[in-house]
């Protein structure tokens, strides 16, 4: 073979390959008769975006300002009125994931296993920690106490004030596992954490005991793939009732006191749920929305009408809920109903951003061309 033909073959099989290995377009958008107009009530720019993932960067919305880090390592905290910089700190960092913040100090891991306290106050790094793999979850804060879950399987607990490894906990990875991990809670003096394996654990936060266990995912099947199980989704500790669901079909509902299960269903997703009063959300790994009683997992409603569009965590805002699909649409559905009620660009034709958050009357999105955008309506 000649040196042109063999070259002409090489690229032939990459541009095959590329093609393959890309994602089939998006569905169209479901024709709709909308009942709420979506607008952008600011948009602000930043020093970068979320990076690899939009699930593992989230914004912190508190005390009337935007908390986050930037792919590029810089912290911020915008002011959620207008948009405008109340501080920023620039580090020589690359987070993996989300911030946690306690006060004027924001704690955040990157990709080389390192774990960060820096404060907005005096533009400095506290302290450093390095952990034994990279950090894919935003970590816990109570009670002067971060819990981090690490790509490896081990959740650390770490003194806030000195990033001292106050206790850890190994869960041993199945040979195939899904990239990320959950964040873990901590809740009414306990850790709870959800691990690869499909295992739920509840730890006492002072002694790293382990107080409780429980299979939302069991691994069931001939090949790995069918026996991936991974607890990736957000965790949610409501009213005492820990939910959580699993890659493999499960979202389950249990007492955080005991692990005793009170209900479950057969629903499968890699994102978290959503609550509010009696309302749970969940979207499926097809993209169905689908909304349950909280207290006994009866069905409210079901939507199918943005299927195949990537759906990431849903958030309630106001009288909706809120959804971001792939091609950076923000859907609202209607909590009574489940019809989708109105949709807007999140920002200029782009992908999905960063998990949302709602306050009051606006939705927070880290977009992926570096702005912080609020919606309202």
């Amino acid at each position: 073979m000649s040196k042109f033909l063999f070259l002409v073959v090489l690229f032939a099989s990459l541009v095959v390959q590329g093609c393959s290995n890309a994602r089939p377009d998006l569905p169209g958008l479901p024709s709709i008769e909308s009942k709420v107009k979506l607008k952008t009530a600011w948009r602000s720019s930043v020093d970068g975006n979320f990076g690899e993932s939009s699930e593992r960067f989230n914004l912190v919305a508190e005390d009337g300002s935007l908390f986050f880090v930037t792919d590029k390592g810089t912290a911020y905290e915008l002011g959620q009125e207008k948009g405008k910089k109340k501080a920023s700190f620039t580090t020589d960092y690359k987070p993996s994931a989300g911030v946690t913040r306690h006060g004027d100090v924001l704690y955040f891991g990157t990709y080389d296993a390192q774990f960060v306290a820096v404060s907005l106050a005096t533009q400095s790094v506290l302290w450093e920690k390095t952990l034994s793999s990279e950090v894919l979850a935003e970590a816990s804060y109570a009670a002067g106490k971060l819990a981090i879950q690490t790509a490896d399987g081990w959740l650390s607990i770490l003194d806030s004030e000195t990033g001292d490894t106050l206790w850890r906990a190994k869960e041993d990875l199945p040979s195939l596992t899904v990239r990320g991990t959950s964040a873990p809670i901590i809740a009414d003096g306990k850790v709870v954490a959800g691990f690869a394996d499909g295992k739920l654990k509840a730890f006492s936060l002072q002694s790293g005991n382990l107080l409780w266990s429980y299979d939302v995912g069991k691994p069931e099947g001939r090949y790995e793939i069918e026996r991936l199980s991974d607890i990736d989704g957000r965790l949610v500790v409501d009213n005492g009732v820990v939910y959580a669901v699993a890659y493999n079909g499960t979202l389950v509902a249990l007492s955080i006191e005991n692990g005793r299960p009170l209900w479950q269903r057969s629903i499968s997703s890699s994102v978290g749920v959503a609550i509010k009063g009696e309302l749970l959300v969940a979207v499926d790994m097809k993209s169905k929305v689908i909304a349950l009683n909280a207290k006994n997992g009866a069905e409210v409603w079901e939507n199918t009408d943005l299927v195949e569009r990537d759906l990431i965590s849903p958030e309630f805002f106001r009288d909706y809920v809120a959804v971001m699909d792939r091609g950076g649409y923000v859907h609202l559905l209607d909590v009574i109903t489940g019809e989708v009620a109105g949709h807007i660009i999140a920002d200029n034709d782009v992908p999905p951003g960063s998990r949302m958050v709602a306050i009051d009357k606006k939705l927070f999105i880290l977009t992926p061309n570096s702005n912080v955008t609020a919606l309202s309506y």
